[in-house]
């Protein structure tokens, strides 16, 4: 028995984390939406530009829920308003059988209610971009960050307020009776809530973008300014919001989630020099963690694979390319198993190379020659479709959850 054992942790052992990724991968079978009351599709993405911004977002269903036959739960919203973007992501609570109408309705009513209310901040405040680019103590700065911060929070109250009216209009419903073998609940509609309002606004440093944030739950909020170092490029505005036991989230349906003091600590409000922001499911933000400085990992896979531009490396760059470079990998696809889809990662681009995550983030040339183009593979024609194959198909270890991905890219 104990030779048996040690066989088998040396064979563990021999192992590469590719090895082990290639072998889970094979092991999820898939199952279609099953047919039920407002099934959602297996995955949806968008692309829009005004302004001087550019969004590109999609949402796919996780191995998880594609393994059992169940629904993805995951939704977003965005659009632009006055020279401004809005946009709100939510992951319904995978314990919860509604959850997936819960949160298309609550990104649907704060980006409704969000519009309305900047509508009202520009007829009430027409100067109130240049407010924004004043000092942080400056009493116009202030006004108007109170005015957005009071949008955000009155925009999940909007949220709540359109989740328990799709219960109420669903409570009765024979349909949904049958599904649950119940009448449904208003908890069944449970749904996390990621919002953020971008501005552009001219300030003694030039061009710089005004971002309020709020987060009730799970996922990620992330600032990002390319142009900066690596220890200067990552802003985290809003995290996983914890629940009262470990492990546990927090949703827009719980009681405490409705009182002003408790969403004002969630609220978040920064002024600075950014390239792109991005909010993300906990199916995305999970698999960067330590989400500081993990999420430029995130940025890098990103590029490797199509979806945001490598830069071209600077004048003053080493541009130093003598590193081993590993080919893309393949894995099959968990809807079709004859299909695969060969992604780069920067994990494996690390390993390999024996470079850093700083020292890849400052080398443009070795990104260059890593990046699927660099390998003559090209999966769709459009950043949002390629967004959408990316998020489908990447592997990585302990990650099976519905992802989804909004990417809001800034003018430079």
């Amino acid at each position: 028995m104990d030779k048996e054992k040690n066989n088998t942790e040396q064979f563990a052992e021999q192992l590469t984390d590719r090895d082990v990724t290639a072998h889970t991968a094979a092991l999820w079978k898939y199952k279609p939406v099953p047919e039920s009351p407002e099934p959602y599709p297996e995955s949806v993405c968008s692309e829009a530009s005004s302004e001087g911004f550019e969004v590109i977002a999609a949402s796919v269903r996780g191995k998880k829920h594609k393994h059992d036959g169940s629904n993805r739960d995951d939704a977003f919203a965005f659009d632009f308003c006055g020279g401004a973007v809005i946009a709100a992501v939510s992951d319904g609570a995978g314990s919860k059988p509604l959850s997936r109408i819960g949160a298309k309705c609550a990104c649907d009513a704060v980006l409704n209610y969000a519009k309305i209310r900047m509508a009202a901040i520009e007829r009430d405040i027409p100067d109130y971009r240049e407010a924004l680019g004043k000092a942080f103590d400056d009493p116009d700065f202030g006004k108007v960050c109170s005015e957005l911060a009071g949008m955000l929070r009155d925009g999940c109250a909007e949220a709540y307020s359109a989740v328990e009216a799709a219960y109420e209009k669903r409570k009765e419903l024979p349909e949904f009776e049958e599904a649950l073998g119940r009448k449904p609940e208003i908890k069944d509609f449970a749904c996390t809530l990621l919002i953020s309002v971008i501005i552009p606004v001219e300030t003694s440093n030039g061009r710089e973008y005004l971002t309020a944030a709020l987060q009730i739950g799970d996922g990620m909020i992330a600032s990002f300014d390319e142009n900066a170092d690596f220890g200067n490029a990552l802003v985290i505005l809003g995290g996983a919001d914890s629940g009262s036991f470990a492990g546990e989230t927090e949703f827009i349906t719980t009681e405490q989630m409705r009182s002003p003091d408790s969403l004002m600590s969630r609220t978040k409000i920064r002024r600075g020099k950014m390239t792109c922001l991005m909010l993300m499911t906990d199916g995305v933000a999970d698999d960067y963690y330590p989400n500081d400085p993990q999420l430029l990992r995130l940025m890098l896979d990103l590029r490797l694979n199509g979806i945001k531009p490598v830069p071209a490396p600077g004048e003053d760059e080493n541009g130093d390319t003598d590193v081993n470079i590993p080919k893309p990998a393949e894995y099959p696809w968990v809807n079709d198993s004859d299909v695969q889809y060969a992604l780069q990662y920067t994990k494996g681009v690390l390993s390999e190379s024996g470079i850093t995550l700083e020292q890849l983030w400052k080398n443009k040339a070795v990104q260059g020659k890593s990046c699927l183009k660099a390998f003559d593979i090209v999966h769709e024609k459009t950043p949002k479709d390629m967004l959408q194959v990316w998020l489908d198909n990447y592997v990585e270890r302990g990650s099976f959850d519905d992802r989804t991905l909004l990417i809001i890219n800034v003018e430079e």
